[in-house]
């Protein structure tokens, strides 16, 4: 059983995104961190995630990640490129199995993504997992308020767009990473 501390830091740390998310198949909150591999290793006591999404690229090993049974761990495997005819290039397939997993998070779920560095592969992917709950605009926000350091890997940010049909509108927010400070759009 976790100790009171240990539950008031993952409260934190997990802080929701949304008060409430109806859209969600189980009304998952968006409690995420996005991070880089070696911070996810050297904090795997302190942030201890429910759920993980690893993205490492093919040919490659998962160093002594956090223990995590199995389906709660989605592991993809691609590089971080951004032209699509690259062999190690993301896939839609990829796109497909995240939001698979994303739908299938408890309400409870603290989820934790990595890639190696934690700045394009796995920015990338959680902007189009939070533009699927909210305004492209606001998801570009939202995540440079997790991960400021954020550089999206713009053919992954671009299979997100497709998958959720925003014609652009994504990709468009991506181009705004990286920035030291987040300022709105213009209309």
């Amino acid at each position: 059983m976790a100790s009171a501390a240990a539950l008031a830091q993952a409260t934190e740390l997990y802080a929701a995104v949304l008060d409430g998310n109806p859209i969600h198949p189980n009304g998952w909150p968006i409690r995420i961190i996005v991070t880089s591999q070696t911070e996810a290793r050297h904090n795997r006591q302190a942030w201890a995630p429910s759920h993980l999404i690893s993205i490492r690229a093919p040919g490659t090993k998962l160093l002594s990640m956090i223990d995590i049974a199995a389906e709660n761990h989605l592991e993809l495997l691609f590089g971080d490129v951004t032209d699509p005819d690259e062999r190690e290039a993301a896939r839609p397939e990829a796109i497909e199995k995240t939001f698979a997993f994303i739908d299938s998070l408890p309400a409870d779920a603290n989820l934790l993504i990595h890639c190696l560095r934690g700045i394009g592969r796995s920015t990338a992917l959680t902007l189009g997992i939070l533009a699927r709950y909210m305004d492209p605009e606001e998801a570009a926000a939202t995540l440079h308020a997790l991960r400021p350091e954020a550089k999206p890997n713009r053919h992954v940010v671009g299979l997100c767009d497709t998958a959720l049909g925003l014609k652009g509108r994504l990709a468009k927010q991506a181009l705004r990473f990286p920035a030291k400070v987040w300022k709105p759009g213009k209309g």
